[in-house]
């Protein structure tokens, strides 16, 4: 059996990267953050000019190339911050057509945070030497504009009071026995 495809989605700040890392190790799989793929286009580019998206797309595909190469016994943890909108879901088909490409289950977990605790997590001066996003007022922006993309089946998992690694372990829990072995 293929291992599964886990795509955390959730808010800025949140902690989709040191959750999926810690899920990633409990898994003996890999971690394919958005950072991958959206530094080297903020590298270079803005994000309103179109060689961002176009160049964020080439290292998408280059990656999930390799992905779909990978063992099937390795699994693999995505990271986004997508909203529930057309534009955000074509950047989540990718996604699915890997599972499909790969005979993999995906397991959509959506991470819930509670706004105080998020700009806390958001503000952390730590996120500055990862490039992440720092600015609370765009992140109150964001939750004030848009709700985050629940895929079918997707799984709501709070995380305002877990830290990285009890939240890695509760959504392996929800992984199906079949999943997870």
């Amino acid at each position: 059996m293929t291992a599964p495809i886990i795509h955390i989605c959730g808010w800025p700040g949140s902690g989709k990267a040191t959750i999926g890392r810690a899920l990633a190790t409990h898994l003996n799989g890999r971690l394919i953050d958005n950072h991958l793929m959206l530094d080297p286009a903020s590298a270079l580019y803005g994000r309103d000019e179109p060689e961002h998206a176009a160049l964020r797309a080439a290292v998408r595909e280059a990656i999930f190339a390799a992905a779909r190469d990978l063992p099937d016994h390795v699994a693999l943890v995505m990271t986004d911050a997508l909203a529930d909108s057309d534009a955000d879901k074509a950047l989540f088909a990718p996604t699915q057509k890997l599972a499909h490409d790969r005979g993999a289950d995906l397991l959509p977990i959506t991470l819930e945070i509670d706004a105080v605790e998020n700009r806390k997590r958001l503000t952390d001066p730590t996120r500055q030497a990862r490039s992440k996003l720092m600015d609370a007022s765009v992140l109150a922006e964001l939750r004030a504009k848009h709700r985050l993309l629940r895929p079918s089946g997707a799984i709501t998992v709070d995380v305002t009071a877990l830290e990285p690694n009890a939240a890695a372990l509760a959504i392996l829990k929800l992984l199906p026995a079949e999943m997870s072995a």
